[in-house]
């Protein structure tokens, strides 16, 4: 699919796609969804079958989908009677969708991994240059209950879970591909743990503000041929300078959303580019009188 206005979008470690749903679903000032989700990878094959499910979903136009999308939904029919009767949109989402695990040990290469990428967007105009990378790197390493669980394990170290550096998987492919933006989204857990008796989330800020610095440093490479890039980091909750990690946590209760959840959110801006960020307004989030009245029986 060719759009001059579309936005393509790789999403990484993308679990069931909640991140994804997001920027699919959002609308501009015209009313048009600028983004298109390009590629989505995610190596739990429960997750990717909701991936895919929802690719499938979003290859007709919004409100358009068949009857039997619904009826699988109800579980009247598989999937694969499904994509028998749509065949062109089930190719096109299973091309989307890919069951991969990232890492040195995963069952993606690198070579493979940097095919998938490019093939997916340059079937978007522009979109080799423009397009947006989003995902979050696994977090059970660095969440608070994940560390202390971890830490009833002898012998275990962070620096030997190879969960705590995936984010470098991340970041080859933004010194692979150079991304106009990325937006990473982790635990608050981040904000607290350490690696090699370094603050992870310094390490990491450093990282995503000179990728091919820090792929070089940890024995990797961009990909080449490709003009290199540093990004410029910025905070969505927060105005001013960025003083610390603590200024990327993003907690919802503060923008209208009736959960206190808690997210460390990092917004990357290529240099070459605008670096100007709106930021999100604070609003307090709703009561629970306002969220269930419409439910109670008078």
């Amino acid at each position: 699919m060719k759009r001059l206005d579309t936005v393509p979008i790789i999403d990484v470690f993308a679990g069931p796609g909640g991140l994804g749903e997001g920027f699919s679903a959002s609308t501009d000032q015209r009313g048009r969804q600028p983004f298109r989700i390009a590629l989505s990878i995610e190596k739990d094959a429960i997750a990717h079958k909701t991936l895919l499910l929802r690719s499938f979903y979003r290859q007709f136009e919004t409100g358009c989908a068949p009857n039997a999308y619904y009826d699988r939904l109800r579980q009247q029919i598989s999937t694969a009677e499904l994509f028998a009767a749509h065949p062109r949109e089930a190719a096109d989402a299973r091309r989307e969708a890919w069951n991969a695990t990232l890492g040195d040990d995963g069952s993606a290469s690198l070579d493979q991994l940097r095919l998938r990428v490019g093939d997916a967007l340059r079937r978007f105009p522009d979109g080799e240059d423009r397009w947006v990378l989003i995902g979050g790197p696994p977090c059970q390493a660095y969440s608070v209950v994940g560390r202390s669980r971890n830490r009833g394990k002898v012998g275990y170290r962070l620096e030997d879970d190879p969960r705590a550096r995936l984010y470098l998987e991340y970041l080859q492919i933004i010194g692979d591909f150079w991304p106009a933006a990325f937006v990473m989204e982790n635990v608050r857990g981040l904000l607290s743990a350490q690696l090699d008796g370094q603050p992870v989330m310094d390490l990491i800020l450093g990282d995503l503000r000179e990728p091919a610095t820090s792929l070089r440093r940890n024995g990797r490479q961009p990909r080449a041929g490709r003009r290199t890039h540093r990004y410029v980091l910025r905070p969505l909750s927060r105005n001013g300078p960025v003083d610390c990690g603590a200024d990327y946590l993003l907690r919802s209760e503060e923008h209208g959303i009736p959960q206190a959840r808690h997210r460390v959110i990092i917004v990357g801006l290529r240099e070459d580019l605008d670096q100007e960020l709106r930021r999100l307004p604070f609003q307090p989030g709703p009561t629970v009188f306002e969220m269930l009245h419409d439910l109670l029986v008078l």
